[in-house]
């Protein structure tokens, strides 16, 4: 098959989250199984000249983004069996940070949604599947179908894959079709509204011909009220074509027998290497050095819908009644920093 997977983000060029892992991941494993993979995303200023200095340019091209006519760059790079596309615009993306600061989002990626759409047609590939990945990429299936008719693009199936449903990319019809010309019939419950917003995440739900979660019980969380953030009528209407796909892992990256990051290697017929890194991470956190205590160790967004208040209902109360050590990589609400902060004083050496 040939796959175009569209995201905002991929490893090892740039990372937030976990979006990026599966990306990064699952493209070179279907490549290995002989498929023609390629992935196309923003070339932000905040990928590594490394890889940038690797990237050969291919062509440009304006971009009609509502009265505006902007320029996109296409850079290449071939790695592990993947080619890999850059769109550069340096208004969007010229910028050192990937999300969140410019309170300009929805501009930026419908920019993104339309730059990928024009640029299919100029590239050596016809893509039979365009894999969308949350809200960033998740108008694509709409613009195509509805925008695109007589164009090969009219003709992609697409899927869509919801990382985080908590995420929707909403933002106010005017500014919508202002961009991307969207015609008024569809900013309706049926398609796109939303508590009075046009939601990206759920016009890619109605106009996905497949969509994907990360997980099989993610699939069927996301169909009831309290988890789906409001999407749970139209993934319900469309649970045929929901489908739950549990996220792998890149064993040649999270290997601790060949990971030469490591202060020590081992694997399970060989645990010393484990101890010598417990040791260090002690060391580096500044916590106790000690062999014998159990290390708990998070990686998080700490926000609620990673549970993170219920670490802070329970937390006291373990490093009271345990004999262990905690720690915590992550950033999120102010509530929940300033908790961990006040409890690093109050457990100094601990956690």
């Amino acid at each position: 098959m040939k796959i175009l997977f569209t995201s905002s983000e991929c490893v090892p060029f740039i990372k937030t989250g976990g979006l990026a892992d599966v990306v990064g991941a699952l493209a070179p494993v279907l490549a290995k199984k002989g498929h023609d993979v390629r992935v196309v995303l923003p070339l932000y200023t905040a990928i590594d000249s490394k890889w940038q200095q690797q990237m050969e340019f291919q062509l440009h091209f304006e971009v009609q983004l509502g009265w505006r006519r902007q320029y996109c760059g296409v850079n290449m790079l071939k790695k592990d069996g993947v080619t890999y596309y850059f769109l550069d615009n340096k208004f969007y993306f010229g910028r050192p940070y990937v999300y969140g600061l410019g309170g300009d989002e929805y501009e930026r990626y419908s920019f993104f949604c339309r730059a990928v759409l024009d640029c299919i047609p100029n590239l050596d590939f016809t893509p039979q599947v365009l894999h969308c990945n949350d809200w960033h990429t998740a108008m694509l299936p709409m613009l195509a179908k509805t925008q695109y008719q007589g164009g090969m693009q009219a003709g992609l199936k697409f899927l869509l894959t919801i990382h985080n449903i908590a995420f929707q990319g909403k933002f106010g019809f005017d500014y919508v079709q202002d961009l991307l010309n969207v015609d008024s019939r569809y900013y309706t419950p049926e398609f796109m509204e939303l508590n009075g917003c046009a939601d990206y995440l759920k016009a890619g739900c109605v106009f996905a011909d497949r969509i994907n979660t990360v997980s099989p019980s993610y699939a069927s969380e996301i169909k009831m009220p309290y988890y789906a953030e409001g999407l749970e009528g139209i993934l319900n209407a469309r649970s045929a074509q929901l489908t739950g796909i549990i996220n792998g892992i890149d064993k040649k990256v999270y290997n601790p027998h060949g990971d030469a990051l490591l202060p020590a290697r081992y694997d399970r017929g060989h645990l010393k290497g484990k101890a010598v890194c417990k040791a260090e991470l002690q060391a580096r956190m500044g916590l106790e050095q000690r062999a014998d205590v159990p290390l708990f160790a998070m990686v998080t967004r700490m926000t609620e819908q990673k549970g993170f208040d219920l670490v802070a209902c329970v937390l006291d109360d373990m490093m009271c009644r345990e004999d262990m050590q905690f720690m915590l990589l992550g950033s999120g609400d102010e509530r929940f920093e300033n908790f961990m902060r006040s409890a690093e004083g109050r457990y100094k050496g601990r956690l």
